[in-house]
Order: structure tokens, then sequence, then C-alpha cells
């Protein structure tokens, strides 16, 4: 994609952290001029400004769905005073129908490489970061961006109850996407919807060759293990990049993921581990630990020269200790990854896997594919899908079997690559 074209708009909410501080918007100076400038009545603009900001307070405490309406919002605030050239208080529910078929397909400029922060440091006051943008491309560059029914979905329940926040502050009359037709909140029709739903995910023997590269690179190299047990630990326990990190639960507290989240329990007179992950949405799970993980984690303990080989009740030793003695956050565990798929492609590279290699530099940024691989490992070994659904932290068995590829359909592969011809 072209980064030449400008883009026209600006962020305008800050961190969960730092929202409560943003209203007068002293340390602010590039969102005042931006406010200043837009084409509507400058009253108007910040007005639209304090009611989103005090919307978005209602969630600073829950920062996943802060974020989520944050990054809504700003995407509708800067479609709605720069695209329809309207206040907030004017939006209908035409203009609702129009930003939604803006989102299929959004120019070039309001579109990103990578997630961005919206504000920098600098001389003490916060700035615009200029590489932010409203939409996100994570695909490879050649390919053009398409939005999802999945992401359309998400804005229209983030605009839902931001629309009755609205109305019942009489900001606007009515919800206007109450009268917003059904197909205008559909992604583009689908030419390909007979093929099978397809998981992102590894193959086996992509995985088998990721964790021979990294246990070898770990035999001889220490700095490797914290790769190595990174990514067993994403995959064997199904976990997100979030969930191995710190993660504010609370104004001003921090949940740290520690050795303490490892528990032994007993069940019908036998013995396992299980690991309590706090997940998407604020909510706790647990997490069955396979019997072979348990070597991997007994080597992580000795690289840390932890002394006993496995957790011990209320331990509050981070999981993935920094060098000052606290815990690696959310974008270090994001670079461990990338840098054991880099790893990884450059053995493939070597070893004459040319292919293979390019395929996982693709996906080098992709860490869902671990969680991914996981899970469909595990259902198509025979594992009950209501278990692993609990483990994965999914509402119900319903929409596991619906993401992830289980062992029908590669029976029914299988099957048919054996017929005669």
């Amino acid at each position: 994609m072209s980064s030449k074209a400008k883009f026209p708009g600006f962020p305008l909410f800050d961190t969960a952290e730092l929202i409560h501080d943003q209203a007068d918007l002293e340390l602010y100076p590039d969102l005042r001029a931006a406010l200043k400038s837009l084409p509507i009545a400058q009253e108007s603009a910040l007005d639209d400004f304090h009611i989103a900001h005090r919307f978005l307070v209602k969630y600073s405490d829950v920062s996943g769905t802060y974020n989520r309406f944050r990054s809504e919002i700003q995407r509708f605030l800067n479609y709605t005073w720069l695209v329809a050239r309207r206040s907030l208080s004017q939006t209908d529910t035409d203009l609702v129908s129009s930003y939604f078929a803006f989102l299929k397909t959004p120019p070039v400029a309001w579109v990103a490489p990578g997630i961005y922060s919206a504000f920098e440091n600098r001389d003490e006051l916060r700035r615009f970061n200029p590489k932010w943008r409203p939409l996100v491309h994570r695909a490879s560059e050649d390919a053009p961006y398409s939005v999802s029914q999945a992401s359309l979905n998400a804005s229209r329940t983030a605009l839902q109850t931001f629309f009755k926040y609205l109305v019942s502050r009489d900001y606007l009359q009515r919800n206007p996407l109450l009268d917003v037709r059904k197909r205008d909140r559909n992604a583009k029709p689908n030419l390909n919807q007979d093929r099978d739903a397809e998981v992102r995910r590894l193959t086996d023997w992509q995985w088998s060759y990721l964790l021979e590269t990294l246990t070898e690179l770990a035999s001889g190299d220490a700095k490797y293990e914290r790769h190595l047990f990174v990514i067993v630990t994403m995959k064997s326990l199904f976990l997100r990049v979030s969930e191995l990190a710190p993660r504010p639960v609370d104004r001003g507290q921090i949940r740290t993921p520690t050795f303490g989240d490892f528990r032994r329990t007993v069940v019908d007179g036998e013995p396992y581990w299980i690991y309590s992950v706090f997940g998407k949405g604020d909510k706790t799970r647990q997490v069955t630990l396979p019997d072979a993980y348990l070597d991997y984690l007994k080597r992580w303990r000795t690289h840390l020269g932890l002394t006993a080989p496995l957790p011990v009740p209320g331990e509050s030793t981070p999981i993935l200790p920094s060098q000052k003695g606290n815990a690696v956050g959310k974008r270090q565990v994001q670079r461990i990854y990338e840098q054991a798929m880099v790893a990884t492609a450059d053995r493939m590279e070597r070893e004459g896997f040319r292919d293979e290699a390019r395929q996982i530099l693709a996906i080098r940024s992709e860490t869902h594919y671990l969680r991914h691989t996981g899970a469909s490992q595990a259902i198509e070994a025979g594992g009950d899908i209501r278990h692993i659904s609990e483990e994965l932290g999914h509402a119900n068995a319903t929409f596991t079997e619906s993401v992830y590829v289980n062992s029908e359909q590669a029976r029914r592969r299988t099957e048919g690559r054996r017929r005669m011809v």
C-alpha cells in the first residue's frame, strides 16, 4: 500500500490510563489545533469530543472494551467530521449507512500497515503520532485491504452502545442504527463461500519444525530458552499474547501472570496441573497442562534458577521476568514470537525449504497461529470440543466448532485423495 497519500484526520483519545487527564486538553496542543480546524463549527466539534470522552471514561477500567470502543469512535468521528462534514448531533441513518460503505472500501490514506499508538510523549506534552491511522491492514502489502464481517459486527456493537448513550443524554433524538439495512452492515459478498472453512494454523510439519528449531537453538544458546518456553506455552495452553503479559485490571492496578497461577490439583485420585488465565473480557479460565508440557515448564524454571522444579502455591515470581525484575510486556512477547518464526524460516532456507520459509515469514507477526494450532490439533486428536471450548475461553462449543477445523474435514479430504481414478 502506498504511504504517500496524506491522511486528513487525527487521533482523538489517549489510553485508558490517561483518558481521565484529557478532558481539558491542556497537554494536547495538536488535538486542540485539529479540533479548531475542522470543517464544522468549533463549538460543535468540542461538544462532540467531550461527550465521546465522557462515554469512554465510563469504560476506562475495562481495558479490552475501552480499546474497542475507542478505536470505533475515533473512526466514526473522523468520518463524520471530515467526510460527511457533519457534527455528531446530526448523525442519521443515511450517514451511518454511508459510513459502513466507507469501511468496506476506505481510502489508502486511512489504513496503516500496523498498530501504532495515537499519541507520543514529546517535550512533556502528548503529541500526535504521525503513523497512527483509524484502520489497520496486517496482511502482506501486495494484498488489498478488505474488512471482515466480524470487524463490521464489532463496529456495529460499539456504535450501538455509543448511540444509546447519546440518546440517553439527549444528544441524539433516536438511535440511527435502528433503521440501517442489514445489507449495508454486511461485508462484501464472498464469491468463495463454497470453500471449506479455514483455520489460520500451522501444519503439523511446520509446528514440529518450529519446535525442533527452538529446542536446538536453546540447547546451544541460553538466550533462546525464553523463545522456546513462550512458543510452547502459547501453543500448548491456547494463550493469546496478552495473556502472558501484565494487564490493567482496575484503575491503577496491574495483573501480572506469575508461577502462582500454576496449580496442582487432584481429581478422582489422579494429580493434574492447571493454569489460571486472566483472559479476554477480563474473564478467568483454567487450562489443563498436558503432561508433556511439564518438562518444558521445569526446563524454564531451571534456566531462571528457581529451586523447585515445579511451581509452589503462592509463588509470586513472574512467568516471564524481565532483566529489571518485573515482567516483560505484550510487545516484547510479540517480538519473541517474531524472532522465533524468523529463526525457523532461516533454518528452512538453509536446508532448502524455500517455499516453506516464505510461508513462515508471511505469518511472523500472526501470534494467534499458535493458539489455533494447539486447539486444532487437540480437536483432531479426539479431544471433547466442549472441554477445549472452555479452555479456549469461548462462550460456547458451537462457536469453537465454527472457528476450528475438526477431524471430520481432515478425514473427508484424506478419503478423497485415496479414491481411484
